[in-house]
């Protein structure tokens, strides 16, 4: 059995497409057509159907897609075993951030990199919702991503997923609202505001959603924003509430005019993890960022306190 045809099987799991796999194995898409269809003849059972005017795996498909993801992890481990006998490794990682988490890490993470000699670390800036952040691992080396519902949010096979940090996530409202002369607030405390929401899907959405199912009432979301200094700042406009990332935001709260309260009663916090393909997470070089990425994560909580 051809390893590079159970590549193009995993790869076709990852993206979903035949264009998108031909693209990323820089081959046609007829190759990769012909290279399924001589491995489905080799394995004896069928593995790709048509699904629309695309395909998908079939159940025999995505087994096979998973094996293969094992092999590949098994070629990167004694890769990275033949890496320790001679001074050849991957030098170049593309690691892709959501914005808070390129704020919290990069500043000290790349103090920590410059121990690697020779290492070309390139951090990318993307924001999507939880889901998104799988489909990223098929074209960084490491993910850094965030989820309300915990790290099995991110539980796939062939992805490996490692905690970096558990980060609280509070209410912000104007200096000076009727709410901040409480040392905590319950969800019954605050329904009942004006809020700076965020798009579906993304993480803090969550927390708006428990308050709703604790009190049985629809917040009112006045706008909704990605970026969490545009919320920061609405907040301290005084247009409205908001759930934000309490490590993330304490440095601007002074500065900015607003005030954070802890939230009881529900589950306000974010998962903060590093995602990558289990065959990339076996690179010498790359097993060992993710490590400094872990004691930066150590760093940063101690820190909070």
């Amino acid at each position: 059995m051809d390893i590079r045809r159970l590549q193009i099987l995993r790869e076709l799991g990852d993206r979903g497409s035949v264009v998108a796999t031909a693209a990323a194995m820089k081959v046609t898409a007829s190759a990769v057509s012909q290279q399924l269809k001589v491995l489905q003849e080799e394995v004896g059972v069928t593995l790709v159907e048509k699904a629309g005017r695309g395909v998908r795996l079939t159940e025999a498909g995505l087994a096979m897609a998973a094996a293969a993801s094992d092999v590949s992890a098994a070629m990167e481990r004694a890769q990275a075993t033949v890496d320790g006998y001679r001074s050849g490794w991957q030098n170049q990682i593309r690691a892709a951030f959501f914005p808070s988490a390129a704020e919290m890490f990069l500043p000290g993470l790349m103090y920590r990199l410059q121990e690697i000699e020779g290492l070309h670390f390139e951090p990318c800036m993307e924001d999507p919702s939880v889901d998104g952040f799988l489909r990223l691992a098929a074209d960084y080396d490491l993910v850094l991503a965030h989820s309300q519902q915990g790290v099995e949010a991110f539980a796939r096979s062939g992805i490996t997923v490692l905690p970096l940090l558990d980060e609280p996530l509070d209410v912000a409202m104007p200096a000076g609202h009727p709410l901040a002369e409480f040392d905590a607030l319950k969800p019954e405390d605050v329904v009942a505001y004006p809020w700076i929401g965020v798009p579906p899907g993304f993480p803090f959405e969550q927390v708006l959603r428990q308050i709703e199912a604790r009190t049985g009432r629809l917040a009112k979301r006045t706008t909704r924003y990605a970026d969490l200094r545009v919320m920061e700042a609405m907040v301290a406009a005084g247009h409205g509430l908001a759930i934000v990332p309490r490590f993330t935001s304490r440095k601007a709260q002074t500065a900015r005019g607003f005030v954070m309260r802890p939230l009881e009663g529900i589950r306000a916090s974010r998962s903060i993890v590093v995602l990558a393909r289990s065959d990339v997470a076996e690179r010498s070089s790359v097993h060992r960022v993710i490590g400094m990425l872990q004691q930066e994560a150590a760093a940063i909580a101690s820190q909070q306190g």
